[in-house]
């Protein structure tokens, strides 16, 4: 009898400022999907930089997908080769960057490791992560559990819309 494969939730964002940002967040949804089964894309949200400031505007999504992989670690390192594949440099933390993948939620679980924690540590403090977020049918699920605030300290809105 041949066993089946769990399928595990996995919830990233995507980030770009530099370069064609729309091209890279299309590339990278396009590079994640050859690895694992894409459920639903949020609307692509633009907001100002936070932490490092002196930069471009950012534009994120989030993306609902299914894993077969059983180690959220291996997850992390796929997303990295992807950042480095669409050519992305760590010259300055937090800094410019063609693409940036972030891994905020692997099913319901918590993940404190090293090199990776999940739900992602700042997303609740992010309206361009929660933002779209909220925009998928997961949300609902992911809201019964964790905490997510209905006020932030920074601003987004949805790209081609004025800002409010």
């Amino acid at each position: 009898m041949k066993k089946i494969k769990k399928m595990n939730d996995l919830i990233l964002s995507t980030g770009s400022n530099i370069g064609e940002r729309v091209e890279f967040l299309k590339k990278a949804e396009n590079l994640l999907s050859k690895s694992f089964q894409l459920i639903e894309s949020s609307r692509i949200y633009e907001s100002p930089a936070v932490d490092y400031l002196n930069q471009p505007d950012f534009l994120n999504q989030v993306l609902h997908l299914k894993s077969s992989i059983e180690n959220p670690s291996d997850v992390l390192k796929m997303t990295l080769e992807i950042e480095n594949e669409l050519g992305r440099k760590r010259e300055i933390d937090k800094g410019p960057r063609t693409l940036d993948i972030d891994i905020l939620f692997w099913n319901l679980d918590s993940i404190d490791l090293p090199n990776l924690q999940v739900p992602h540590p700042r997303m609740f403090q992010r309206s361009f992560i929660a933002h779209p977020l909220f925009e998928l049918k997961i949300s609902k699920k992911l809201q019964e559990k964790f905490p997510f605030p209905s006020v932030f300290d920074n601003s987004c809105w949805v790209l081609g819309e004025t800002k409010s």
